[in-house]
């Protein structure tokens, strides 16, 4: 029979403290996401002010501070930053200090910006009366992908909404004309349909048409103006129409979004790119000396309770500064390798990889990852993700050249041809290599995917579908 004994053993391991595990919660959220986790919790701190940001949403000009890597701690200590130690160099990048508890400087973060959703519950509410018609609306509206259509088959929506479905195709049908006008089509050729029947366009023509898109794609003209039982000039007008249409109509809405503030910015001085964090998102966080002096003069428990609330609130406040010299940090880096990027565009996008930054700037490569996951940097060439400065190299080591450079070579090099000398994968590969890039054709074909180009004898019936329309046009 086994006997039952009692061990003592003593073993070495990592613990991450629940300070140090805050500040790397910290590093993967964004500005907004920030103003918000602070409000939350300030709502459990009385010491702590949360501020919206400054209302400034202009770049820094070229007399802006120069960041450079003097002025940034190498990596992220708790001990050395003040969390579980004594020394923290007090340069702030927040606007903290003694502030009075009644100050009205305290918001609420800001409303979040309008959603697809939006767009159509004024139309949903509009149409449909009851509730359940209303629910069935809201369903396809989740339901919708990025251009519009349908993912979610009906019979799928109806079995999880309990409802039958010629109930929701009713609906369905009624909201293929909310606008946009194509949306929650389950087919390219019901969304074409919808909005030639919103402009009382739809007749027997058009139906031969849009049931016979694969013939246009191949550049059957004549059969299908046969099929149509159009002259030529009827046919060339009708196409002119079609091409009118919008096929991915929901994509309208997510352009019509406003674009997210960015969480830097960078500038291109003489001296080299400049870093700074964008003043209209960056929270403004300060601890209340008024009423923590308050509560230490009155009794031992009020003082036990304002020491604690003191130390929460001076390590998180040094967690968000942490965090904002470790996104500086690794924002210069970027900056310095990807100069020509963002002087030059796309074409002069260098390889660089997590590890590389993380190797420059003395973080650890997971760091880099999290801080750089959704961060969007106000640049010369627009607001563009931090993510967007990385890309996997071609060639040998040391000549090395980023695929995005090379996508953005073939995209110009398609653009160039003309009509009547429709490049092949394998003239475009030539090209490159008599460039000096050691690519191969496969590797052309499948960045040619990549970038949505359709192969040289589509794009060639697509230049003759072009040439016969302009001549039926001067017919």
């Amino acid at each position: 029979m086994a006997r039952l004994s009692l061990q003592a053993r003593q073993t070495t391991g990592l613990v991450m403290t629940g300070a140090l595990q805050q500040a790397i919660g910290l590093l993967q959220l964004s500005n907004q996401e920030l103003l918000s986790e602070l409000t939350l919790l300030a709502e459990s701190n009385p010491l702590l002010i949360v501020s919206r940001p400054e209302p400034d949403t202009a770049p820094p000009d070229e007399t802006a501070p120069d960041w450079r890597d003097g002025d940034l701690p190498r990596d992220f200590d708790p001990e050395a930053s003040g969390m579980g130690g004594e020394s923290w160099e007090d340069e702030p990048l927040l606007r903290h200090g003694a502030y009075d508890s009644e100050d009205a400087s305290h918001h609420e973060p800001m409303a979040p910006l309008p959603t697809r959703l939006d767009q159509f519950l004024s139309q949903i509410r509009l149409c449909f009366e009851t509730m359940q018609e209303q629910a069935i609306a809201l369903a396809l509206v989740e339901a919708l992908d990025d251009s519009g259509r349908l993912e979610t088959p009906v019979a799928e929506l109806a079995t999880a909404l309990r409802a039958s479905p010629s109930l929701i195709e009713a609906v369905r049908e009624t909201m293929l004309f909310f606008e946009p006008v194509g949306c929650f089509a389950l087919s390219l050729a019901e969304c074409l349909a919808s909005q030639f029947r919103a402009r009382n366009r739809y007749d027997p023509a058009v139906a031969t048409l849009l049931d016979h898109l694969d013939w246009l794609a191949r550049g059957e003209h004549d059969r299908l103006r046969k099929a149509c039982a159009l002259d030529t000039q009827d046919y060339a007008e009708l196409l002119q129409e079609l091409r009118a249409c919008e096929p991915r109509p929901g994509a309208v809405l997510a352009a019509a979004e406003a674009e997210a503030e960015p969480d830097l910015f960078i500038t291109l001085a003489p001296t080299g790119p400049l870093v700074s964090l964008n003043p209209a998102t960056w929270p403004r966080l300060a601890i209340d000396e008024t009423l923590y002096r308050r509560l230490l003069s009155g009794r031992d428990d009020a003082r036990r309770y304002a020491q604690e609330k003191q130390g929460e609130a001076t390590a998180l406040l040094r967690a968000v500064e942490q965090r904002a010299r470790s996104l500086m940090l690794i924002c210069l880096e970027i900056a310095r390798v990807q100069t020509g990027y963002l002087s030059e565009g796309v074409a002069a996008l260098k390889p660089l990889t997590l590890s590389q930054i993380a190797e420059k700037t003395g973080l650890h490569e997971s760091t880099v990852s999290r801080v750089t996951a959704t961060r969007l940097v106000g640049t010369p060439r627009g607001v563009l993700s931090l993510r967007s400065f990385f890309s996997t190299g071609l060639g040998e080591e040391g000549e090395q050249t980023s695929a995005d450079s090379i996508k953005a070579r073939i995209k110009q090099i398609i653009a160039d041809e003309k009509p009547d000398s429709i490049l092949s994968d394998d003239a475009v590969t030539q090209r490159l290599q008599e460039a000096g890039l050691g690519i191969q054709r496969r590797t052309v074909a499948k960045y040619r995917e990549a970038l949505g180009i359709a192969g040289s004898a589509q794009r060639r019936r697509d230049h003759k579908l072009k040439a016969h329309l302009a001549g039926a046009a001067r017919g």
